[in-house]
């Protein structure tokens, strides 16, 4: 953190983004040694007067240590590309991201990651497939990432956490309480950093604007082996995620929808265009350069929900047999079961409180 802090300070600057502060790690040996260069040798790095003019006013306001105390008073580390646990699919990104702010409590950055994005303005069925697909990732001992926003950015990190896995969050913003966008993620932002991580590229104290999503768009497809992409209109910016995904050599996942569904229209469009079309988890991960371990049974085969308790009665057996990810309308569920309406009632209510069964509204059932 000693000499970090003199990278964030630059950080700090405007006109320094992550190019120019590449420039500079690469000019000198240290950042208490760019710090404290002169304007002969900050010129060496090809910086514009403007620019140079800016680093001299920054370096007359901006004290190190003062930022060093409001750092650990947040709880934010600095990671650098030149740190040996920095992502490696991020040091191969085909653009410079040589520092990130890091809030929470994971460091495993050599586990594998894979990004779930989507529409703000999901359906039910959307809600639904980002819940199923982020659980069974993190059974499958993969790292969900997604971007904090509302809908299924949101729905993803819950369905982790759900699961007991780590989920990281990439924010266009600073990672300081006043900072953290939307306000009203904040409570989930902070269980997000009880297990897995908040991450972004802007110093504590930067608001969001229209820039800063679509750049931090390109660290979540950087970061992860493969983006899934869940309903997502013509201008959805989950398309802008795709792109850079491709951009990174990263696979692209899309999932079906209705025909008539304008959440759909983004999505199939990136099937039409050659995105791997996702019907359960197991496309994913067969896709993947890695071997997915799931991390409740100890197999290497994925499981398709979530395990079946030894204590169902023969009423409930009967009703977890006809359910599947699919919804299914309870007066279908009676007739198909040939158990009386109370019975089959009952069986339901006892797989929802048993955690392996959900009613997602309109009386329709879905197996967990």
């Amino acid at each position: 953190m000693e000499d970090h802090i003199y990278w964030h300070c630059f950080r700090k600057i405007a006109g320094i983004g992550q190019t120019r502060l590449r420039s500079l790690m690469t000019t000198f040996p240290s950042g208490e040694a760019a710090w404290h260069a002169d304007t002969e040798a900050l010129a060496r790095t090809g910086m514009s007067r403007d620019t140079l003019d800016a680093i001299l006013a920054g370096r007359a306001k901006i004290d190190p240590e003062s930022e060093k105390v409001l750092l650990e008073r947040e709880g934010i580390r600095i990671l650098l590309e030149t740190d040996e646990c920095f992502p490696v699919l991020l040091r191969e990104a085909p653009f410079p991201v040589s520092l990130l702010y890091v809030r929470g409590v994971f460091d495993e950055w050599d586990r594998p990651m894979v990004a779930i994005v989507g529409s703000r303005r999901h359906t039910a069925y959307g809600r639904q497939v980002a819940e199923h697909i982020a659980e069974d990732l993190s059974s499958a001992g993969i790292v969900v990432v997604s971007g904090l926003a509302y809908g299924i950015d949101s729905v993803a990190h819950q369905a982790t956490l759900r699961a007991d896995g780590p989920t990281i969050a990439v924010l266009g913003d600073g990672l300081d309480d006043i900072s953290i966008h939307p306000k009203d993620h904040l409570p989930l932002a902070r269980r997000i950093m009880e297990s897995g991580c908040l991450l972004s590229e802007y110093p504590p104290g930067t608001a969001a604007n229209r820039g800063t999503f679509p750049a931090r768009n390109r660290i979540i497809a950087a970061l992860s082996y493969g983006v899934v992409v869940i309903e997502a209109t013509e201008k959805s910016g989950s398309l802008i995620t795709a792109d850079h995904a491709l951009e990174c050599g990263r696979d692209v996942f899309a999932i079906p929808g209705s025909i008539f569904s304008p959440a759909s229209t983004g999505t199939h469009r990136l099937i039409r265009d050659g995105a791997k079309l996702v019907r359960g988890v197991g496309d994913i991960i067969e896709e993947l350069p890695f071997h997915a371990h799931d991390e409740r049974t100890g197999s290497t085969e994925k499981t398709t929900g979530k395990p079946v308790p030894s204590d169902l009665s023969p009423s409930e057996q009967k009703i977890l047999s006809l359910l599947s990810h699919e919804a299914t309308h309870v007066d279908e569920i009676i007739k198909s079961s040939h158990l009386g309406t109370s019975d089959a009632g009952s069986a339901l209510t006892m797989l929802e409180i048993k955690g392996i069964a959900k009613n997602i509204g309109g009386d329709h059932f879905i197996r967990l």
